[in-house]
C-alpha cells in the first residue's frame, strides 16, 4: 500500500508540473476579446466592448493572484457607432505591449431619439460613463486587475465622450487624445489631466470646437497641446495616432 501511495502522489505532482507549464505557456500570449454589459438606453441595451491585454499583464495577474495587479487602461472610444475591434489598430496593441496597458474600447451605438436632449452616449454624466466604469469593472474582476489610471483616446464622437469623461471624472484619468471632436466642450475650472486636442486642417467644422476647448483649458491652467494636421479632414491619420502615443508615453 505505501509503494501505490507513492506513486499515486509522484503521479499528482508530474500532473500539477504539467499544468502550470501549460498555464506558462498559454500566459505568454496576448488575451483579447469582445465582451458585453447591460444598460438601460433602448439603443445599447446590450452594450459591447473590445479588449486586449498584453502578455505582460496576464502574467503579472497571474503571478500576484489573488493580490490584483495595477495597470493603466487605455481606453479607445470609436467614431460615431464605431466597433471597438476596428477601431484598436495594431499600432494600439503594439504601443500596449511595449507600456503595459490594458485597451478596452466600447461598440456604442448612437442613440439619436436622445441627441437633442443631450441623453445620448456623447454625454457620459448621463448613462455612457457609468456603463465605461462598469466595462472596466468587469474585466478588473475577470482578469484580477486595478486600473491605475485611464488614458482616454477618442475620434469624432468618441473624442466628444472622452473630453466630457475627463470633465465628468478627472480624478480616474491621466490623459486624453481627442481628435476631431464634433460636439463643443468647454472645461469650467482647472483639473489634473493632460490633453492632446487635433483637428485636421480641413475639416473646418471642427477646428473652432477644437479651439474653444484649448482656450478655456488653457485659461483655467490645464495642461492641453493643440494641433492642426495639414491637408486632413474629417478623418484619423495613423500620425495623430503615434503622436498621441508619444504624448502618453511622456506622461507615464
Amino acid at each position: 500500500m505505501r509503494i501505490v501511495n507513492i506513486i499515486f502522489i509522484a503521479s499528482l505532482v508530474t500532473l500539477t508540473v504539467a499544468g502550470c507549464a501549460t498555464e506558462t505557456n498559454r500566459a505568454s500570449s496576448p488575451i483579447e476579446g469582445i465582451g458585453s454589459i447591460q444598460t438601460d438606453n433602448y439603443a445599447n441595451s446590450n452594450l459591447e466592448y473590445y479588449y486586449y491585454m498584453p502578455a505582460s499583464v496576464v502574467e503579472d495577474s497571474e503571478e500576484l493572484y489573488p493580490v490584483q495587479a495595477s495597470v493603466p487602461f487605455f481606453v479607445a472610444v470609436p467614431w460615431i457607432n464605431g466597433r471597438g475591434e476596428s477601431f484598436v489598430s495594431s499600432t494600439m496593441k503594439q504601443f500596449a505591449d511595449e507600456q503595459g496597458f490594458v485597451i478596452v474600447s466600447p461598440s456604442f451605438v448612437y442613440d439619436e431619439a436622445n441627441w437633442d436632449a443631450k441623453q445620448s452616449y456623447q454625454y457620459p454624466a448621463v448613462w455612457s460613463g457609468d456603463a465605461l466604469l462598469e466595462i472596466i469593472d468587469q474585466v478588473e474582476e475577470q482578469h484580477t486587475l486595478i486600473a491605475s489610471d485611464l488614458y482616454l483616446f477618442g475620434f469624432s464622437a468618441g473624442a466628444q465622450f472622452a473630453l466630457r469623461f475627463c470633465l465628468w471624472k478627472p480624478y480616474m484619468c491621466k490623459a486624453c487624445a481627442a481628435h476631431g471632436s464634433g460636439g463643443t466642450v468647454t472645461p469650467t475650472g482647472y483639473i489634473d489631466v493632460a490633453f492632446f486636442v487635433t483637428v485636421g486642417s480641413s475639416d473646418t467644422d471642427r477646428i473652432p470646437k477644437a479651439e474653444s476647448f484649448c482656450d478655456a483649458a488653457e485659461s483655467y491652467g490645464i495642461n492641453v497641446t493643440y494641433k492642426e494636421y495639414s491637408n486632413v479632414g474629417h478623418t484619423l491619420t495613423q500620425a495623430q495616432i503615434e503622436d498621441s502615443l508619444d504624448f502618453f508615453r511622456s506622461l507615464k
